[in-house]
């Protein structure tokens, strides 16, 4: 017998707002004896520390402690979905026999089954189970939505679905037939309402000089300002504000030398009550050699000078990267850097970071 999974749409990922559809086809050159066949949709979300010495996966319906080694690991599931589509359930009185003898060659079965909202892994613990009696409802960080598929096989961390078909035949011989098909998730979220920007502020202090003499120095206060709040969205620009403040009672002269926005992405690994932290930096845009000038209405004391977010706001961040996400093992989370290059007056430039903690959301 050949067993083969085939799915309805070709997509890059299905997100939590699609069904996953599809059909179980079996070939075979003599008749079969079926008793069921059934689809199971999974996920599971698997940490390694140390190159694999250590190792925790999480899966439903099992409360073992992981083995030592990746290939011997024991499993724990963010979720499962089973769903029996041969004989179909609301039919299943109308067969007679254990089994269904069908004819040779090629047979195709539908199904449909859709991803949960929430990863349900604590139905799996013991330890969760006692917490659960205990409480109206499970550790809330349980209760996070689906995290996206990540890494593979050679990571510390890994984030896998994946559909099974199961095939139960009898006959002279029980035997059991499956075939297993990897799929890609990525979550999608509701893009939030802007409830209050996220600002940071930095003073800069310039010397001057007139004539060869020293003059009292210049100060400005540097404010960047994350509009939506500590959002940020794939496939979308930076919602992001600059503006500088002049403390002096004269004209300023202020310019954007360089820019740079980056996220950091941490990742952190958690088995068997260790946790291991990997981090790396996605650059999202560089510009040098700006010459951007800051505009305001008038000079005065304490006048506000804003800079033209078309600097960014033609740059989107890439698909590519993971929404930030939580599971009990695997934790992804980001910080966005802004770094300013401004020149305060002729010969006087200063670097400045901004760090916003964010989250980073794909909204489609």
């Amino acid at each position: 017998m050949e067993v083969q999974i085939k799915l309805d749409k070709k997509v890059l990922h299905y997100t939590s707002e699609d069904q996953v559809s599809g059909h179980v086809v079996l070939r075979s050159d003599t008749e079969l004896d079926i008793a069921t066949i059934a689809i199971n949709l999974s996920g599971q979300a698997t940490s390694r520390l140390e190159s694999g010495k250590l190792n925790e996966t999480h899966k439903a319906c099992s409360a073992t402690t992981a083995l030592n080694t990746i290939r011997l690991t024991q499993m724990k599931k963010l979720f499962q979905r089973n769903e029996q589509i041969f004989p179909p359930v609301n039919c299943a009185g109308w067969f007679t026999s254990a089994a269904v003898t069908i004819p040779p060659g090629e047979h195709s079965f539908p199904f449909s089954i859709m991803f949960p909202q929430v990863s349900e892994c604590y139905k799996g613990s013991t330890r969760d189970a006692v917490r659960k009696r205990s409480a109206d409802r499970p550790p809330h960080h349980l209760l996070r939505k689906l995290p996206p598929s990540s890494g593979n096989f050679n990571t510390p961390e890994e984030i896998r679905y994946s559909l099974e078909a199961i095939i139960t035949q009898n006959g002279l011989m029980y035997r059991t037939h499956r075939a297993t098909r990897q799929i890609s998730f990525h979550p999608v979220s509701a893009i939030p309402k802007p409830s209050q920007s996220v600002v940071v502020r930095k003073t800069v202090t310039c010397n001057k000089k007139a004539a060869g003499l020293l003059c009292p120095p210049l100060t400005y206060e540097i404010q960047a300002e994350l509009v939506n709040g500590p959002f940020v969205l794939l496939g979308h620009p930076i919602a992001l504000s600059v503006k500088v403040t002049n403390i002096n009672d004269e004209k300023p002269d202020v310019s954007l030398r360089d820019f740079q926005s980056m996220l950091i992405e941490t990742t952190d690994i958690r088995a068997h009550g260790i946790m291991q932290s990997a981090t790396r930096s996605w650059i999202i845009q560089t510009m040098t050699n700006l010459g951007q000038p800051f505009s305001s209405a008038m000079p005065a004391s304490g006048m506000l000078m804003t800079l033209d977010d078309a600097v960014w706001s033609r740059h989107r961040l890439p698909h590519c990267l993971t929404p930030t996400f939580e599971t009990c093992n695997v934790t992804r989370s980001y910080k966005l850097e802004i770094r300013l290059g401004i020149e305060f007056g002729r010969n006087n430039s200063r670097i400045l970071e901004f760090l916003f903690p964010v989250r980073v959301l794909s909204p489609s």
